[in-house]
């Protein structure tokens, strides 16, 4: 995501989210930023899901360096003749985002982002055991208004491994407003890849403050049908 700001001498307010494609931007040392939201997907034509709120916690701990901590309270509504709702804590994450290198002329700035999923949720979304999760993620910029962030990444889901990628270019106007258009997917072990597309709007309020919303549908059938999300992210003053 491109920095977004309202002065040129406040501190930059990078979030990661609503994208997919979490680039290297690193919450500074000593600041903390709280992400939250509220997500809506279909999945197909009898399963939709619910998450709210997800909340991501970001804490500089040094320069390049923050501490993550993620989970969210899930809601999935199966239908089949009759509606289900099974409602419960999904799995807490624990990790780090690790600052690799800054960006040079065509060398793109790029971080790792390491996270445990524990085995800490309700029944029905708890892993069986501790399930890391790991990513690369790079940023270039275009232009003074835009740039291109993308992110490979591995892990484990439901204890079978798991190829994820994501891709966005995001454009800011006016300083406070930036829109974004991204592709992302993912490939678990024996199963189909699934691909989707997403388009978002981000809105600085204040220097510490940016609220967004954003929606996206599949681009196979394997994926999930559609989606739509919005929330904010905050950073407490140092």
């Amino acid at each position: 995501m491109l920095p977004a700001y309202a002065q040129q001498e406040q501190e930059e307010l990078n979030a990661d989210r609503p994208d997919n494609s979490q680039g290297p931007g690193i919450v500074s040392r000593g600041y903390v930023q709280l992400e939250a939201g509220y997500n809506y997907q279909k999945l197909n034509d009898r399963i939709r899901t619910y998450a709210y709120p997800t909340a991501l916690l970001r804490v500089g701990l040094l320069q390049g360096v923050e501490l993550r901590v993620q989970g969210a309270v899930k809601d999935s509504v199966i239908e089949n003749g009759t509606s289900r709702h099974v409602k419960g804590w999904g799995p807490l994450s624990v990790g780090t985002k690790v600052r690799l290198w800054e960006e040079s002329g065509w060398r793109p700035e790029a971080a790792i982002n390491a996270m445990l999923v524990l085995p800490v949720a309700h029944e029905l979304f708890k892993p069986d055991n501790v399930e890391p999760q790991f990513s690369l993620g790079f940023s270039n910029a275009l232009s003074e208004t835009m740039d291109l962030s993308y992110n490979l990444g591995y892990g484990w889901t439901d204890g079978e491994p798991q190829r994820s990628y994501g891709a966005n270019i995001t454009k800011q106007f006016m300083d406070k407003v930036s829109l974004y258009l991204e592709v992302f997917g993912n490939k678990g072990k024996g199963e189909p890849a699934e691909h989707q597309a997403d388009l978002g709007i981000l809105y600085l309020l204040l220097p510490n403050l940016q609220v967004d919303i954003a929606a996206g549908r599949r681009l196979n059938k394997a994926a999930p049908h559609h989606f739509f999300t919005t929330g904010l992210a905050f950073r407490l003053p140092r």
